[in-house]
């Protein structure tokens, strides 16, 4: 009852206990309110993440291909601009004046913001004629051997684009337009733009970038034009692998890791007469700045919504949660084994339900008094059937344990009586024989009979007393091997007389803390009903997990069923003349070590074998000593 009372006072020590319902409809509103704002601002900022990847993805591309197409318009203005100058009248390789042309490339090169790094006039074998400025590394150089010229002569009208690295100027593009007359090829004219200085091509690499791109020209081999500071991206990095995608001459995008940073790159191929493509790379993480202001933008939505709901939620709480307290206060009572009163509503217009409340709670009051009642008889009958059946268990148990000792004292009588009257029968038929004829050769064969039954009654009267006591033991270091020895000589006649061999499989020494003289006498048990039951005996000593572990087995019928179930009980013998206290004793001198004895079919002899197990050993002698037998006639 003092528990009862503890549990209903607990909710009038705080206002907190109070709150509780309201706190966990609070929580559940809020909960709710929020989960549903996450989930579709979550959902919503998905979709719009993959819509704007999607989107930005397409936006670059389209980029890429808009600078590429400018650039494009560029070079062809600077082909055509080329294309002109060789068609016109002027520009005459047979007329041995050299001032038309001369004057020609001077305003192609002054007069122009086209080719304002160099333009050269190349004769048939790739001859510099003239050039402009007029340079000593230009005048007579010969051109003949480079590729872009022999592509140039190769009966092409079309203009030949490449870059290459020039002594002084560095990387350049050469823009190399062949001239025919009368269908054969007698010259180029090659216009030189040097990428380190401002020129037609460079705005659509440079102006008007998005923030955070990197601009790229490359050929169709992959190698980078321009920035003029690049060759080649890093062997198996993805900026390589967007080069050699925008070299195949066709515009994409993908995503790879840039100086370190995850990047979206856009390639788009320039076309022309030129082998180049543009490609641009830009971080993911300056594309989804849009995309972290909308996270940043949920977050506080949510965590409003999470307050609003908070807040109402506890206004709600508090609303519905009224009626329960005067629910509570009359429970509270209830379990006081208070009468229950009227209850004044706290809110009148739910009068009715509070006041339904109340009346079932006096009729369960009622109900529950009624039922104490009921409970307080019915346990106090309960206690005198538990009494009166506590006294009845406690005579039949008496009785019990009366019975079960006459029945021990009763197999013990007759054990006993059945020995002895088995020998005192053949000691009154021994004796009266030679008491009827002394001389009779037969009685010095009865006397040895005599003697022999007398020592069995002793071993009757011996077992008896060993079973009878209590073991008590005198721990001291003996060698188990010293024990095995000793048993074996005890039992020689024995041996001899059986016939049997005795192998012993053990160590030189084997020291253990244990009482000798009750080992010894489990030794000598356990190897007298080996021989008695078989001709090879074996026995064997080891160490296993800290314990001296000792096995005789022998060549016998082994151990029946029936006798492993009853092996350890008093009084049971598989032996004509046994007194089946033998196992019993040994058990008992074992556990009193703290050791164990257990039975088992021998696997390579074939018949019994026991396994005596006897903890603390000293020392474990390393060397094994094989070959000490017992045979017939004897030791040996």
């Amino acid at each position: 009852m003092d528990t009862v009372n503890a549990r209903t006072r607990a909710p009038q020590r705080g206002s907190f206990e109070h709150l509780t319902l309201r706190t966990e409809l609070s929580l559940v509103l809020s909960t709710l309110l929020v989960l549903s704002i996450g989930l579709a601002g979550g959902t919503a900022i998905y979709q719009s993440a993959r819509n704007m990847r999607r989107e930005l993805t397409t936006e670059h591309q389209l980029f890429a291909e808009n600078r590429a197409f400018a650039l494009r318009d560029n070079f062809e203005i600077l082909e055509d601009e080329l294309k002109r100058l060789s068609l016109l009248p002027d520009m005459n390789f047979g007329d041995n004046n050299s001032l038309p042309e001369q004057q020609i490339l001077s305003d192609a090169h002054q007069n122009s913001v086209l080719y304002n790094t160099a333009v050269l006039l190349l004769s048939a074998d790739g001859t510099c004629l003239r050039s402009v400025p007029d340079r000593p590394e230009y005048r007579g150089q010969n051109f003949g051997e480079r590729k872009w010229f022999r592509l140039a002569g190769a009966g092409r009208d079309e203009p030949v684009i490449r870059a290459s690295e020039e002594p002084g100027i560095g990387r350049t593009i050469k823009i190399v337009q062949p001239i025919y007359r009368d269908n054969k090829f007698v010259g180029a004219l090659m216009g030189m733009i040097a990428l380190g200085e401002a020129n037609l091509i460079i705005p659509a690499l440079q102006e008007n970038l998005p923030r955070d791109t990197d601009a790229m020209l490359v050929d169709d081999t992959g190698q980078i034009i321009y920035p003029a500071d690049r060759a080649l991206a890093a062997p198996g990095s993805d900026s390589e692998t967007a080069l050699r995608a925008a070299a195949s001459g066709i515009a994409g995008t993908m995503t790879g890791e840039a100086e370190g940073r995850e990047s979206l790159f856009a390639y788009a191929p320039v076309r022309a007469a030129t082998n180049f493509a543009l490609v641009f790379a830009r971080p993911w993480s300056t594309l989804n700045a849009n995309l972290r202001q909308q996270v940043w933008t949920l977050g506080g939505i949510l965590l409003f919504g999470f307050i609003l709901a908070t807040t109402v939620g506890l206004a709600l709480a508090a609303y519905l949660t009224g009626p329960l307290h005067a629910l509570g206060e009359s429970a509270t009572r209830i379990a006081r084994g208070e009468h229950v009163t009227s209850v004044r509503p706290p809110y009148p217009g739910r009068a009715e339900e509070v006041l339904a409340l109340v009346a079932a709670f006096e009729h369960m009051e009622k109900s529950i008094q009624k039922r104490d009642q009921d409970l307080r008889e019915a346990a106090a009958q309960l206690e005198n059937r538990v009494a009166e059946r506590t006294r009845e268990l406690v005579a039949t148990q008496q009785a019990l344990v009366e019975a079960e000792r006459f029945a021990a004292m009763g197999k013990t009588a007759a054990a006993i009586a059945h020995e002895i009257k088995n020998t005192l029968n053949g000691l009154g038929m021994a004796v009266e024989l030679i008491l009827e004829d002394p001389s009779n050769p037969r009685a010095a064969r009865l006397h040895h009979q005599v003697v022999g039954e007398v020592a069995r009654l002793r071993d009757v009267v011996d077992s008896l007393l060993s079973f009878s006591r209590s073991p008590r033991i005198t721990l001291e270091r003996v060698d188990l091997m010293a024990l095995i020895r000793d048993a074996l000589d005890l039992l020689a006649d024995l041996i001899a007389d059986r016939g049997a061999t005795v192998r012993v499989d053990a160590p030189i020494e084997l020291l253990v803390l244990c009482d000798g003289h009750k080992i010894k006498g489990v030794i000598v048990n356990l190897v007298k009903n080996a021989v008695e039951a078989g001709r090879v005996v074996r026995v064997s000593a080891r160490v296993q997990d800290g314990d001296a572990v000792l096995e005789v087995a022998d060549d016998g019928p082994g151990l029946s069923e029936h006798a492993r179930l009853h092996l350890f009980e008093p009084f049971f013998t598989t032996k004509p003349n046994g007194v089946g206290l033998g196992l019993v004793t040994s058990q008992r001198y074992l556990e009193a070590h703290g050791g164990r004895i257990e039975g088992d079919v021998a696997p390579d002899l074939g018949g019994a074998v026991f396994r005596v197990r006897v903890p603390r050993v000293v020392i474990e002698g390393a060397e094994p000593a094989f070959g000490r037998s017992h045979a017939e006639g004897g030791k040996s």
